[in-house]
C-alpha cells in the first residue's frame, strides 16, 4: 500500500479528523489543568506568606528573634525569614539582601541569585512597630517541580496521542483502501463483461454496505435485462423465421402461379395473417418495454378492484359459455381499492383469466374471487397446472410450458403480467399443485394489498 493512496482514503481522513478533534480537546484540557494548577499553587503560596507575616507581627520581639534564628534556609528550597533594621541592613535570618523595590505589606515574587543559579521566592515584606522589617518567603521550587512534571506528563501524553492517532488513521486508511481495491476489482471484472460478478458485502464498512447492496440489486436487474435481451433476440430470430419464410414463400408463389385475382387475393390474405401475427408480437414487446421503463406511473389512480373484476368476468362469460366452462364470480360486501393503472391491472387479470379458460377442459370450472384482509384477487381453475420445474421459466418472454404445445400463443402473457407487477412495485409469484395454478401479486407498500390470481399452466397470447 502506498502512503499517498492511504492518505487519500476516506477512512484515513475521517480518523485524522477525529484525532485532530480529540487531540485539540485534550490539548485544551491539558492547558486548562496546567494554568489552573499553577494559579492554585501561587495563590496558596501567597496565602501562606500573608498568614506567616501576620503571625510574626503578633510575636514579642524576643520570640520573633528566636523564630527567625530557627528558620531554615535551603539553597534549593525552604521557607527563609530575614530581619532587617530600619536602615535596611540585615540583622538576622537568611542571607537575602533587602528588596528595595518591594511593596510593604503586599505579597510579591522575589528572584534571588545563588551559587546554584536563580531561585524564585514568594515573599512579603512587613514593617514592625520598632521600625524593623521582616521578610517572609517561601521557595517556589515545589510549585515549579509540579509545573515541570505536568508539562512533561502532558507532553508525553500528547506525543502518545499523536502516535496512536496516526497509527489508527493509517489502519483505517489501509482498511478503506482494501475495500476500495476489492470494489474496484469487482467493477473492472463487470466492465470486462462478467455480469455475474457482484460487489463485495463482507468486510465492508457500514457506510459502504448499503451502497454495495443497492449497486448489487442494480446489477441483478441489469443481468436479468441483458439475459432477457439475449433471449429475446434469439427467440425473435427463431419465432419470426417461420412466419417470414412463409411470407416470402407465399409472395413467390403468388408471383409464379397467381394468374387470377382470386388466387392473388388468397395469397395476400395468407401474407396478411402472418404479418398481423408479427405485429401482435412486437406490440406486446413494446408494451412490456414501456412498462419496464416506468413511463406510466404518472397515470396511477385509485382502482376499485370489485368493479374491475366484475367487468373482466362479464367480458369473459361468453367465452366460458362457448367452451362449456363454469365461470364463477365471488365478491365481498365492501369495496377494495388499490393504487395503480386500471387498464394495466385489467390487462393482467384478463391475461390470467384467459389462461385459466384456455387450459381448463370442457366441463371444468374457473372461479374469480375478490378477498379482503388482505385485499386479493383469486382466480382458481381445475386445469392441467404447471410442472414445478417450469414455474420460474414461464415468466420469461417466449417461454411456454410443455402443456401448451397444442395451444396457440406467443409466450408473452406472463412476461407482461410480470412487468405490470414490477411497475406497481408488487411481488409476483406463481404456484401450482398439479391441478390448476395460482399467481400472486402482492403490494407490500400499500398495506399488504394483494392480488392473488390463479391461472392455468401458461401465458395468454
Amino acid at each position: 500500500m502506498r502512503l499517498l493512496e492511504v492518505r487519500r482514503t476516506s477512512g484515513f481522513r475521517v480518523a485524522s479528523l477525529f484525532f485532530a478533534t480529540f487531540g485539540g480537546a485534550s490539548l485544551a484540557l491539558c492547558g486548562f489543568l496546567y494554568v489552573d494548577t499553577r494559579s492554585y499553587g501561587r495563590k496558596a503560596a501567597f496565602e501562606w506568606v500573608e498568614w506567616e507575616s501576620k503571625h510574626l507581627l503578633s510575636l514579642p520581639p524576643r520570640a520573633l528573634r528566636d523564630r527567625i534564628d530557627a528558620s531554615e534556609d535551603f539553597a534549593e528550597g525552604g521557607r527563609p525569614l530575614v530581619l532587617f533594621g530600619p536602615d535596611h541592613a540585615r540583622r538576622a535570618g537568611a542571607p537575602i539582601p533587602y528588596p528595595a523595590t518591594a511593596p510593604i505589606g503586599h505579597p510579591f515574587v522575589l528572584t534571588q541569585q545563588t551559587e546554584h543559579g536563580t531561585r524564585t521566592l514568594f515573599s512579603e515584606l512587613t514593617q514592625l512597630p520598632s521600625g524593623e522589617y521582616v521578610l517572609v518567603s517561601r521557595s517556589a521550587k515545589d510549585l515549579q517541580s509540579l509545573e515541570n512534571a505536568l508539562v512533561e506528563t502532558f507532553s508525553w501524553g500528547m506525543a502518545a496521542t499523536i502516535v496512536i492517532g496516526l497509527i489508527g488513521a493509517v489502519i483505517f486508511g489501509v482498511g478503506s483502501l482494501r475495500q476500495n481495491d476489492a470494489i474496484t476489482s469487482a467493477v473492472v471484472r463487470i466492465m470486462r463483461g462478467d455480469l455475474s460478478e457482484r460487489l463485495p458485502t463482507r468486510g465492508v464498512s457500514a457506510d459502504l454496505a448499503h451502497l454495495t447492496r443497492v449497486v448489487n440489486d442494480m446489477l441483478d436487474q441489469l443481468e436479468r435485462l441483458m439475459l432477457e435481451i439475449k433471449g429475446v433476440n434469439e427467440n425473435i430470430a427463431h419465432d419470426l423465421r417461420t412466419p417470414l419464410t412463409r411470407v416470402v414463400g407465399t409472395l413467390e408463389r403468388s408471383l409464379r402461379k397467381a394468374d387470377t385475382i382470386e388466387a392473388f387475393r388468397s395469397c395476400n390474405e395468407d401474407v396478411l395473417a402472418e404479418v398481423k401475427s408479427i405485429v401482435i408480437r412486437f406490440s406486446a414487446l413494446l408494451r412490456i418495454s414501456e412498462m419496464e421503463d416506468r413511463l406510466r406511473r404518472s397515470g396511477f389512480t385509485l382502482v376499485d378492484l370489485s368493479r374491475l373484476l366484475e367487468d373482466a368476468v362479464e367480458y369473459y362469460e361468453p367465452l366460458a359459455a362457448e367452451r362449456d366452462i363454469q365461470l364463477r364470480w365471488v365478491r365481498p360486501d365492501g369495496a377494495s381499492v388499490v393504487e395503480g393503472d386500471r387498464s394495466l391491472i385489467f390487462e393482467a387479470v384478463s391475461n390470467l383469466i384467459d389462461n385459466a379458460l384456455k387450459f381448463t377442459p370442457s366441463g371444468g370450472w374457473v372461479e374469480v374471487a375478490l378477498l379482503q384482509n388482505p385485499t386479493a384477487i383469486r382466480v382458481t381453475d381445475n386445469g392441467c397446472g404447471i410442472p414445478a420445474a417450469e414455474l420460474t421459466a414461464v415468466r420469461a418472454r417466449y417461454r411456454r410450458g410443455a402443456s401448451r404445445t397444442d395451444k396457440s400463443g406467443f409466450g408473452i402473457g406472463l412476461s407482461l403480467v410480470d412487468s405490470i407487477a414490477r411497475l406497481h412495485s408488487a411481488v409476483f409469484d406463481i404456484a401450482s399443485d398439479g391441478a390448476g395454478c395460482r399467481v400472486t401479486l402482492l403490494w407490500p407498500d400499500q398495506g399488504h394489498v394483494s392480488i392473488a390470481l390463479a391461472a392455468a399452466t401458461t401465458e395468454a397470447v
